[in-house]
């Protein structure tokens, strides 16, 4: 039992890690396949953008999606598409590295007592 709860930590903390560094991989490289939101975006607005569109349209400011050909408007549709099971994955290795940590605490109290 020892040996599992480490393994599975390290193996969804690394599936988390791996995730997220595609995803930005991904973002990016449609950043700057959109050469004229390149021009009025910086990257890390064009990323909290393309994440949460609706609480950046909450905040204010121009939006990158409004200016869109419906080419561009296709490849940001595309792309979100290839992200919904980067984030499905991501938040199931969440899930494990939670539980997993609370496990082993409760599973430490139980072993040597309060």
């Amino acid at each position: 039992m020892p040996v599992i709860l480490p393994a599975a930590f390290i193996g969804s903390f690394s599936t988390m890690l791996g995730c997220a560094l595609y995803w930005h991989w991904r973002v990016y490289s449609l950043y700057r396949s959109l050469g004229d939101v390149k021009r009025k975006f910086v990257d890390t607005e064009f990323s909290f953008q393309f994440q949460t569109p609706t609480l950046a349209a909450w905040l204010g400011g121009p939006m990158f999606r409004d200016k869109l050909s419906s080419v561009e408007q296709m490849q940001v549709t595309a792309v979100e598409q290839q992200l919904r099971s980067v984030r499905i994955v991501f938040a199931v290795g969440g899930y494990i590295c939670f539980f997993g940590m609370v496990f082993a605490l409760f599973w430490n109290l139980v072993q040597h007592g309060r």
